[in-house]
């Protein structure tokens, strides 16, 4: 949830990658974890001299690696995982841990019996789903130019689930025109599908940007940098504020705070299994409290750095019930709005916000 790892192009590291599989613990967002909570089995080790299929040498591309990646798992076969491994991984990982843990994604769901890629990546990174006989993983990795996987992270894969379309008249929970720096219905435009969090399937982060598509004047190294900062969040129609985070410190630039994932939020019920959700507000500055009712275009709060930010941006969402975590997903829809797509101004009678598109008052 809101971290531009694009602009800031941030790496997973490898020590984080494993190390929060192997604690059993909620991942922490930007490193890669098998599960939300411990499995229920006990995670025996497993001998590293277990045999795995002939295969050869690595390949230098990353489907070939998913490929050998899968033969190695369902032959449970830690040592030639590790081998594949970089030096790095290969010391923070050693065979005694990287045994047990693939063997207990077979425990889980069985063998694997194929895989497909999601969208997106490149020769040396990629996202891939390996279908097992009781389930989905989702297997994110990352290689060097001489094959070697440098980054190695398991998820257990979110079922595909149908996301219902709000049919609430709404107006943009902003003034002007703001970017949409992730949005939409698939992995390529919207970092937020592969998120643990099911109401964020849909969610967008939003920013302000200017002439040359940059978020911040000046260095950007303070907040106040971003055009975005401390700019009026809206509420997209009339409701009952159910809650208020408020006190969450805020970043600087480039870092984040990810104990609290949504920073400083409000939340707004604006009918029956329909609420709204503002994130990454800046302290200090709210304008409502829990219980208050509010009218479309009501003044929440103001855009701020809070939470799992690596800059000032809105996050925003719609879900069917009052709590982040256990909430479902509802794909916002704006009447009548005007969009430019790929530098072409155009209004659209039913909108729902897609990575790249400027959105608001903009020029006829």
């Amino acid at each position: 949830m809101g971290v531009h790892v694009s602009r800031l192009r941030s790496r997973f590291l490898a020590s984080l990658a494993l190390a929060s599989i192997s604690a059993c613990g909620a991942a922490q967002p930007g490193a890669l974890g098998k599960t939300d909570t411990c499995p229920t089995h006990s995670l025996a080790p497993v001998s590293s001299t277990a045999s795995a299929p002939a295969s050869s040498p690595n390949p230098k591309n990353i489907e070939g690696v998913a490929d050998e990646l899968l033969r190695r798992i369902n032959a449970k076969d830690g040592a030639g995982l590790v081998a594949s491994f970089d030096d790095s991984m290969r010391r923070h990982f050693p065979v005694e841990k990287t045994g047990s843990f693939i063997a207990s994604l077979i425990d889980d769901k069985g063998a694997i019996e194929s895989l497909s890629r999601e969208p997106g990546g490149d020769d040396r990174h990629g996202v891939f789903r390996f279908h097992a006989e009781r389930g989905d993983w989702r297997v994110e990795v990352r290689i060097d130019e001489e094959g070697r996987i440098t980054e190695f992270g398991v998820t257990e894969a979110m079922p595909d689930r149908e996301v219902p379309k709000s049919t609430l008249e709404l107006a943009l929970p902003y003034r002007g025109p703001w970017s949409v720096f992730w949005g939409g219905d698939t992995a390529a435009l919207n970092a937020h599908i592969r998120s643990r969090t099911p109401s964020q399937l849909r969610a967008a982060d939003l920013d302000v940007v200017d002439a040359d598509d940059k978020t911040y004047r000046g260095s950007g190294k303070t907040n106040s940098d971003y055009y975005a900062y401390g700019r009026e969040i809206l509420a997209i129609a009339d409701g009952v504020v159910t809650a208020v985070v408020d006190g969450v410190p805020e970043n600087e630039p480039g870092e984040m705070n990810r104990l609290f994932v949504p920073g400083n939020l409000v939340v707004v019920r604006h009918a029956d299994r329909l609420f709204s959700v503002y994130g990454h507000l800046q302290p200090g500055k709210m304008r409502v409290k829990p219980g208050a009712s509010v009218k479309k275009g009501a003044i929440l709060g103001l855009c701020g750095n809070s939470g799992n930010a690596s800059e000032p941006h809105l996050h925003f969402q719609l879900q069917d019930g009052p709590l982040f975590e256990k909430s479902l997903p509802i794909e916002p829809v704006f009447k009548n709005v005007r969009v430019v797509r790929d530098g072409k101004p155009t209004r659209v009678a039913e909108y729902t916000f897609r990575k790249g598109d400027l959105v608001g008052d903009v020029a006829k």
